[in-house]
């Protein structure tokens, strides 16, 4: 009996937590960064894209050991 309720707890307990960050990859990451400023870009906001980049290229290096997305080019304003 003392089983199935410690079971259950951890269950809970499993289900509550949340999710682990998964692992992705430079090319991954560099991808959904391009996206993410394609769409600011689309939208017309300048600024956002602005921002988006400079915050998109910190994460990147910061992440990935100083590395940069070749592909993604600064936004023009």
């Amino acid at each position: 009996m003392r089983s199935s309720f410690v079971l259950a707890a951890a269950a809970l307990l499993a289900l509550s937590a949340p999710l682990a960050a998964r692992a992705v990859s430079l090319d991954q990451a560099c991808g959904m960064f391009a996206s993410k400023l394609d769409a600011a870009q689309a939208s017309g906001d300048s600024q956002k894209a602005q921002t988006i980049y400079k915050e998109g290229s910190d994460r990147i290096a910061a992440r990935f050991n100083g590395a940069t997305c070749p592909n993604v080019k600064p936004p023009t304003p």
